[in-house]
């Protein structure tokens, strides 16, 4: 409902009626007639140039004149899968023997959780054969084999690792350890897993690309049936895990293990300007603002109903790659904390390296 200055052209009982919105047409007398425009059916009344409008649309619509519903996101078929190959692929030609015995503990079925299993259910069958306390007697066997078992498994299923480094060699890992410990305190951490262009930039808030990120951690831990006399930092993706160990990074994924050399392993450090759609972190910084729905100036599209305002943030990138097919990017709150990773693992590289033993 509203008043209006008319623009019209009249053929008779028809009449085309433009106005910023498009073109319309009407039919009637002077001074009643109903039409149809680019916001739907409408009733119009009045003389000497101020007239009435009432939209016909059906009340139960719960829709505002000249306003648009949200429409779905459209889908993008153009987001390019951003994924490592699989771990057994990454192959490192000095970690052969290294790789073969963890990828050996890695596939081996463990005894322990048989045994248990197998004499949980002797045991219970022995209480419904045997009447009385004889049937204890079946524990002992029982309690002998699952502990028998996991002597086994920690003997025959675990890998141990000792590293011996020099206070030259230290420095550089330790640089990595405070870097990947800076970047697990920052509020936000995401691995993103696909990205690509789109030209509809009206519906994605002024975005000229989009990316499908998931939310990701870092800290310090190690892989499965490995033990270690030192702490090994360890970055997370949805389908593996990468912990840097300080003469190279191992790769765990479903396949199996892989291992990526520091002088074959490239990482860079970048930026980027993020509409964030989610919480904010408390850490970032927030450089704009724009809408969920824009229109060529930069501004609000007025089509469009629940347009909110969104902030854009600056975050940081870190991607990873490597000539054996390892490709990684992970998105961070703080950018610092991304340039500090990318430049603890290039020193990495170029200084001496603790031996194993």
């Amino acid at each position: 409902m509203g008043f209006y200055i008319r623009k019209g052209f009249s053929f008779g009982p028809l009449r085309l009626n433009l106005s910023r919105s498009g073109l319309g047409a009407s039919f009637g007398v002077k001074g009643a007639r109903i039409g149809i425009g680019p916001r739907g059916r409408y009733i119009h009344l009045g003389r000497g140039g101020i007239y009435y409008r009432q939209s016909l649309e059906p009340a139960s619509t719960n829709r505002l004149p000249g306003v648009r519903p949200v429409d779905p996101m459209p889908i993008n078929n153009d987001l390019q899968e951003i994924a490592s190959r699989s771990a057994v692929t990454l192959s490192d030609g000095s970690a052969v023997e290294l790789l073969a015995e963890l990828n050996r503990v890695e596939s081996r079925v463990d005894r322990f959780p048989i045994v248990l299993i197998l004499g949980l259910l002797m045991t219970i069958t022995s209480a419904v054969v045997w009447p009385g306390w004889w049937w204890v007697i079946s524990v002992f066997p029982v309690v002998a084999g699952a502990i028998y078992a996991r002597h086994v498994d920690v003997l025959r299923g675990t890998a141990i690792l000792r590293y011996e480094w020099d206070s030259d060699a230290n420095g550089p890992f330790s640089q990595l350890q405070v870097a990947l410990g800076q970047l697990c305190a920052c509020q936000g951490l995401w691995h993103v897993n696909a990205a690509g262009h789109t030209s509809d930039w009206k519906r994605n808030a002024g975005a000229g690309t989009l990316n499908e990120r998931s939310v990701t951690r870092a800290g310090s831990a190690l892989p499965p049936k490995v033990q270690c006399n030192i702490s090994v930092p360890v970055l997370n993706a949805p389908a593996r895990k990468l912990f840097f160990f300080p003469d190279r990074l191992l790769v765990y994924d479903s396949t199996g293990v892989g291992a990526v050399s520091y002088a074959d392993l490239q990482a860079v450090a970048g930026q980027t300007r993020f509409v964030e759609s989610d919480i904010v972190p408390r850490d970032a910084t927030q450089v704009d603002t724009t809408w969920r729905f824009v229109n060529r100036k930069g501004g609000p599209d007025r089509r469009f109903n629940n347009n909110r305002q969104l902030p854009v943030m600056l975050y940081g990138e870190i991607l990873l790659t490597s000539s054996s097919g390892l490709r990684e990017l992970f998105q961070v709150s703080v950018p610092a904390a991304a340039n500090g990773v990318v430049s603890a693992i290039a020193g990495m590289a170029t200084k001496q390296l603790p031996y194993r033993v």
